[in-house]
């Protein structure tokens, strides 16, 4: 049913969700009642119809509006409901853990000698290759349901800790297989083969560039969604990346490119070259190359949890802001540079460290967060036709997100118009 039609009759709503606080929508259309930069409606409600939002706006409104005969009622208590966190960045598929690298890197060995000697990413491939599909979605529900406890209800999965043809389809199988498990969080795969030279190929990456152009690519399309290369010193170069990025945008991936998180390693030009959903890291970007991005229409996605795990300067959101950049903020969840699904995390870094205001990053989280996915008509706001995903969350003003931090602050998530 299209929002036309259901705007324009008396519905039959399945669920309700009543007496909200602040019913946070993040429209990007006009709702009545809704007022600020966040869509935000005072003594809101909410409803939906199977996996739908059908309705938003304020309770005085709803009778007049839809039928809730029958439906399921939630009562939110006066507190605050947002649309579910859209986390649109992370690793989510791998096995084996790197505490002994952390705790290295704190002792002053970095993160690029890490990986030049072979440690870093080539230690989760060798975990990762030596685990079985099983194990791999078993530790993935794990996750996700972590994130899910946090309020993240759709997430982007990398896969890129194979390096192989057999583990990077055994990755994208178990990605696919945990996506259709009821109440896990929605998941876009994304295939991130120029992750690193495996250690096989460490004498002839050219030969590994070729498997990934000539055999994975077209293996896995229509498995994945995005295509995404790690361009960085000690990884792919900008020649190698742009070819297998211009390969994958020919067998129809959308794009993805991790640029400049080490230094300015020109990833960020070649996202904007050809056209990438998103470029993510940014941390030595150029005004030239913001400028790029921006006309380019290229989302900068933020991964804080590198910079604190890294104790790396953050990047400053405000410069990507002030160059007229969408900005999404992501947890980059992995074992070696970010350990950590929880997107509210990010947000309270972003305010303190990432020189951002809370309404954009909480924009960063939701809407932003699925403009990085090309998902924005589907999910990230709480409009009518849009995916019924919502976060109550314990809190009777919204300022608090940032505020009150190193908590859970999530009191239910519902995901698709189930309570989960």
């Amino acid at each position: 049913m299209d929002r036309e039609s259901m705007a324009g009759e008396r519905l039959h709503a399945t669920l309700v969700v009543q007496h909200i606080g602040q019913l946070v929508t993040m429209a990007q259309t006009p709702v009545a009642g809704a007022a600020g930069p966040l869509g935000a409606i005072e003594d809101g409600v909410l409803a939906a119809m199977g996996d739908r939002i059908l309705w938003v706006g304020r309770a005085a409104d709803m009778n007049a509006a839809v039928d809730a005969d029958g439906a399921a009622i939630i009562d939110a208590q006066g507190q605050v409901v947002t649309p579910g966190l859209v986390d649109s960045h992370t690793h989510l598929i791998f096995a084996g853990d790197r505490a002994a690298e952390f705790h290295l890197r704190h002792q002053g060995v970095s993160y690029a000698e890490l990986l030049a000697q072979g440690h870093g990413i080539l230690a989760t491939v060798r975990a990762t290759r030596a685990a079985d599909a099983a194990m791999l979605r078993e530790l993935g529900r794990a996750r996700l349901l972590s994130m899910r406890a946090h309020g993240t209800t759709t997430v982007e999965a990398k896969t890129g800790y194979g390096l192989d043809l057999r583990t990077e389809d055994r990755c994208l199988q178990v990605i696919a297989e945990l996506g259709q498990e009821p109440g896990l969080p929605r998941i876009v795969p994304t295939f991130l083969g120029a992750h690193a030279i495996p250690h096989e190929y460490r004498d002839r990456r050219n030969d590994y560039v070729d498997q990934i152009v000539e055999e994975m690519l077209p293996a896995f399309v229509g498995r994945a969604y995005f295509c995404d290369v790690f361009c960085e010193s000690g990884a792919f170069t900008v020649d190698e990346s742009r070819r297998i990025l211009v390969r994958a945008k020919e067998l129809g991936y959308r794009l993805k490119v991790h640029a400049n998180q080490l230094g300015p390693s020109g990833g960020a030009a070649l996202a904007a070259e050809l056209g990438a959903v998103s470029a993510d890291h940014l941390d030595h970007v150029s005004d030239v190359e913001l400028n790029a991005l921006r006309t380019a229409g290229v989302v900068g996605t933020l991964l804080p949890g590198c910079s604190f795990t890294l104790r790396a300067p953050y990047p400053s959101a405000r410069r990507l802001r002030e160059h007229g950049l969408t900005v999404a903020l992501a947890s980059d969840f992995n074992p070696g540079t970010s350990y950590c699904e929880n997107l509210q995390m990010m947000l309270a870094l972003a305010l303190s460290a990432m020189e951002m205001e809370l309404e954009e990053a909480l924009a960063a989280v939701t809407i932003n967060g699925a403009r990085a996915l090309a998902l924005a008509d589907e999910i990230g706001s709480l409009e009518p036709g849009k995916r019924c995903d919502v976060v109550i969350w314990r809190m009777h003003d919204y300022r608090e997100f940032g505020y009150h931090f190193g908590v859970n602050l999530v009191d239910r998530v519902i995901i698709g118009g189930v309570v989960v």
